[in-house]
């Protein structure tokens, strides 16, 4: 509208200073003029049909880079680790023992599917464990990736205790309690306070009967300012007799787990950081005694505990960062488990460069009295570990 417009005006301030002396009639200027503006006006309309075509190209494009944006690989989050380490050991009997293993390599995959939906695999190798690729965690998650619901189904390490630890080797309450299954969890969380609960088909099948019959839950506070944070943790299950450690025990002692009884166990734990010092305590028991033909302690039922106090320190090395951490562990009435007594160990840990880290710890483990069933004895053992994550 606004070139035609310019156009007539354009003819009009022509023929009104038109000299009076011009060539050819005023009818034949008029028709030339027309002829003009005729042709202006289709240039025009050619540039318009131009100007459309650019602007689908342009929504195409946009819609091709949306696309893009939203397409699966935008979705996914891939991380990993690789540890590698030598050790050398001074066991309770026998020689000296070095070895040097690929103790984990980790793959994580975790993909939002919907605002709604996410999904998460972990794949583990551990050497030591002479295991091939294991599917270690395998869940659907559904619920808002900040909301304060979810519902979480598939294989998954179930709530029960927290086993935090700046040392390089496993707390001893993991080593008494964790327990990986396929399970259903639902968790709240609002302002720091969390809560959870559980049910699962555990592997220990009371008098035979093979049903989802194991449950549990969890809850926890935490809080974190730029200098504190602390964290509180409290957790039970109907049968700890299904943790890892519990149900090899029990297997090796039964020949499998049809077990007269379930045995429940609870957990408690807490973590304080101020400034660049740390301190995690936790304990993790059984409230009742096994059968004597399933774990046994010095000639009845056992009842397992486990406890961990760590201290730790994080600073600066060589413009690098490292952290020192001391703990002292121990169990009660584990030794079918072949955990130690008493623990006493000191690690250290510094990133090398970023996302490398070398780690080294020293360890004693004091074994059970010869009249509880085991040796008396010490044992010692000196750990390397290079550690990359991506």
């Amino acid at each position: 509208m606004k070139v035609k417009t310019m156009i007539a005006a354009g003819v009009a301030a022509f023929v009104w200073h038109a000299p009076a002396s011009a060539q050819g009639s005023i009818d034949e200027r008029l028709a030339n003029m027309e002829r003009r503006v005729k042709y202006l006006e289709e240039r025009v309309a050619d540039q318009d049909k131009v100007i459309v075509e650019k602007d689908r190209e342009i929504s195409k494009l946009s819609k091709q880079g949306e696309k893009q944006e939203n397409s699966w690989f935008n979705a996914v989050e891939i991380a990993g680790v690789v540890e590698v380490e030598t050790a050398v050991a001074d066991p309770y009997e026998g020689d000296k023992e070095t070895d040097a293993t690929v103790a984990t390599v980790e793959l994580g995959i975790a993909a939002r599917i919907h605002d709604w939906v996410g999904a998460d695999l972990v794949l583990l190798h551990e050497e030591d464990e002479d295991q091939d690729i294991a599917v270690n965690v395998a869940t659907l998650t559904f619920g808002q990736a900040d909301g304060p619901f979810s519902l979480t189904a598939g294989r998954q390490y179930v709530p029960f205790g927290v086993f935090e630890s700046n040392s390089l080797s496993d707390p001893l309450t993991l080593e008494l309690g964790e327990t990986q299954e396929t399970a259903l969890r639902v968790g709240l969380s609002s302002e720091g306070l969390s809560g959870s609960v559980f049910g699962f088909n555990g592997d220990n099948d009371k008098n035979g009967r093979n049903r989802i019959a194991g449950y549990g839950a969890a809850i926890g506070y935490a809080m974190e300012r730029e200098d504190f944070a602390f964290g509180t943790n409290l957790s039970y299950i109907n049968d700890i007799g299904d943790s890892d450690s519990l149900q090899d025990a029990i297997a090796g002692t039964l020949g499998g787990n049809d077990v007269t009884d379930h045995v429940p166990g609870w957990a408690a734990g807490g973590m304080l950081r101020y400034g660049d010092a740390s301190l995690i305590v936790e304990y993790l028991a059984s409230l009742e005694r096994f059968q004597v033909g399933e774990v046994a302690f010095a000639g009845h039922g056992a009842k397992p505990s486990s406890w961990m106090i760590e201290g730790a320190y994080g600073f600066g090395l060589a413009g690098k960062d490292a952290t020192i951490a001391a703990s002292y562990q121990g169990t009660r009435e584990a030794l079918a488990l072949e955990l130690p007594r008493k623990r006493v160990s000191i690690s250290f840990l510094v990133a090398v460069l970023e996302q490398v880290a070398l780690g080294l710890e020293w360890a004693r483990d004091h074994d059970y009295g010869v009249a509880d069933g085991g040796s008396g004895r010490e044992a010692d053992t000196l750990t390397a570990r290079l550690a990359a994550e991506f």
